[in-house]
């Protein structure tokens, strides 16, 4: 069957079979490439991986803590405004 033939099934199936089916097809693209995500060394490596994500301390960058881009941006809408009254 043809992928065209395919996603307007797909679009139809209810929420949790999209789950099921995305989760079939990681686990498929991962066996062709010569993975497999199933066995419990890959489950301890998810584990570790997962314990250094909830250790890493995350860094969000905002435009509104940094002067320059607040700048930036309020002469772009001034640009814009007089643009859009020209």
């Amino acid at each position: 069957m043809a992928l065209n033939e395919l996603l307007p099934v797909v679009s139809q199936l209810p929420h949790q079979d999209k789950l099921r089916l995305i989760h079939f097809l990681l686990l498929a693209v991962a066996k062709e490439e010569g993975c497999s995500l199933e066995t419990a060394e890959n489950c301890d490596l998810e584990n570790a991986l997962l314990d250094q994500l909830a250790s890493t301390e995350a860094v969000v960058w905002s435009p509104h803590a940094d002067h320059a881009a607040v700048q930036a941006l309020s002469d772009l809408l001034i640009a814009a405004q007089g643009a859009a009254n020209a």
